[in-house]
């Protein structure tokens, strides 16, 4: 009997240490692709993506706020060097519907563009998972404060690809010809 309760005992041990899901060390959450736009200019090419980080990506909502504002994305820029830096949310992406408690968490994230002719570098880095505020049940059962984590693998195999789509729409975008209206 003594000895089915230490197996038991054991084994409760170790599903215990599997339930916490640790995050990635930060060198494991970055994410770098080229994008080639073969008949376009360096300097096109800065402007274009100027254009289009501020268009796709936006400032965290985290303050309440319910538009997007895209005039703080960009950090830097430096059209002689041909490096952009932003710093933007986007939306966790939601897969079942028992995921349905995470809506409106962001993952946040650094991205550096490196230009030159005909192709842009990106890196995506400093990726955070923001959890908001979540009343639980109702008015006095309170709330949980809300906190950013570094991701986890589990996360960061869903925004992997989300990055990586968002890097193809940037090497559409610069490639297609521009109209005078």
């Amino acid at each position: 009997m003594m000895r089915i309760m230490a197996t038991v005992m054991v084994f409760a041990l170790l599903l215990a240490g599997c339930a916490a899901v640790q995050p990635l060390p930060p060198e494991q959450l970055v994410i770098q692709t080229v994008v080639d736009a073969p008949t376009v200019s360096k300097e096109r090419i800065f402007e274009k993506s100027k254009i289009w980080f501020a268009q796709t990506f936006r400032q965290s909502m985290a303050g309440g706020w319910q538009q997007n504002s895209t005039r703080t994305v960009i950090q830097y820029e430096n059209g002689e060097k041909g490096v952009l830096i932003a710093n933007a949310a986007i939306l966790y992406p939601l897969g079942r519907y028992s995921e349905a408690y995470k809506e409106g968490w962001e993952v946040r994230f650094t991205l550096r563009e490196e230009v030159k002719e005909g192709k842009a570098r990106l890196t995506f880095s400093n990726l955070n998972l923001f959890v908001p505020t979540v009343f639980c049940g109702n008015a006095y059962a309170g709330s949980t404060s809300s906190y950013e984590k570094r991701l986890n693998s589990e996360e960061y195999g869903k925004v992997k690809p989300l990055l990586l789509y968002l890097a193809e729409q940037l090497g559409a975008y610069l490639v297609v010809p521009e109209k005078e209206w």
